[in-house]
């Protein structure tokens, strides 16, 4: 779980949940509900939490990230060839930017990567 990786390099770093709930605007308690997985870890809440403990995004993630679905998403059928098609589109797009000027730039090719890995599960 996110929650785990991010409270061990939390605590590695000697930050108290208080100083990254600080940080992040919000009260230790609904800190500790990211940290627990009772609340739903956002790219936001990533973003912030990597500036409070000073590691890259991509660090927190290095577990098993969730990605869940938006709340407007719609179903709709989707076949290899066309998701396979998105991502191509999608890393050509990625490619097009700088990533010094992107700090989220590695997050979304993790993502990227995850999805792939993904794709080569599905038959």
């Amino acid at each position: 779980m996110p929650g785990t990786l991010i409270r061990k390099i939390r605590e590695q770093k000697k930050v108290t949940q208080e100083e990254v709930a600080r940080h992040m605007g919000i009260s230790q308690n609904a800190y500790s509900k990211i940290e627990n997985g009772i609340t739903q870890l956002t790219i936001n809440h990533v973003k912030q939490i990597s500036e409070a403990l000073g590691v890259p995004a991509v660090e927190l993630l290095r577990d098993d990230f969730e990605v869940h679905k938006p709340l407007s998403f719609q179903a709709q059928s989707v076949n290899r060839e066309i998701l396979i098609l998105a991502l191509e589109e999608l890393r050509s797009k990625l490619e097009q930017k700088v990533p010094e000027q992107h700090e989220m730039y590695p997050l979304f090719l993790y993502q990227l990567q995850t999805a792939e890995n993904i794709l080569l599960h599905i038959d």
